[in-house]
């Protein structure tokens, strides 16, 4: 009976310990001395969901800029851009440009689920050689950054995070 309790305990300390390391990882934010990613927004040219070309800096224009790459089967990027969704008329102000390595159908199918690809500051970019993602060292998706008006990096994070904080980030932005 010890020996029960004691693999038991073994199993409930071991589980507990990487929920734990997998809850301490989404939504993380890197402070501003630790930020990786590239000070300021990178001004690649990547094609839309249409097919046409569009220069990152183009799309971001002056204004506040939500830079996320993601994956449409990630279900932590699924959860991010579903709630994001819900609220995306908050970012009006803004421009939001998402970015994956997954073939255009997919991602025509996923924005079309999202019910937010017909925004004018909404952009699905195509980073089909991997470009982006190399620049950017993507490790783990959704990666999100936010830059300001003057396309500097306000703050970055990686997984979900609170809609209320890029808002917020966003606006800090202007």
């Amino acid at each position: 009976m010890k020996k029960t309790n004691l693999i038991i305990l073994i199993v409930v300390l071991l589980g507990g310990a990487t929920y734990l390391g997998y809850i301490s990882q989404i939504g993380t934010t890197v402070e501003a001395a630790e930020l990786t990613a590239p000070k300021t927004l990178p001004d690649f040219t990547l094609n839309d969901i249409n097919g046409k070309p569009f220069s990152i800096h183009q799309l971001a224009a002056d204004k506040p800029t939500l830079f996320i790459y993601f994956s449409s089967t990630c279900h932590l990027c699924q959860e991010e851009l579903g709630t994001l969704s819900k609220r995306i008329d908050e970012f009006k102000d803004y421009n939001l440009i998402l970015t994956t390595v997954q073939p255009v159908e997919e991602i025509i199918e996923f924005a079309n689920g999202l019910n937010i690809k017909n925004k004018p500051f909404v952009h699905f970019l195509l980073d089909a050689d991997m470009n982006v993602a190399t620049f950017y060292q993507i490790r783990s998706v959704p990666s999100i950054y936010v830059y300001d008006s003057k396309k500097q990096l306000v703050a970055e994070y990686v997984g979900i995070t609170e809609i209320d904080l890029l808002l917020e980030k966003l606006d800090s932005g202007k």
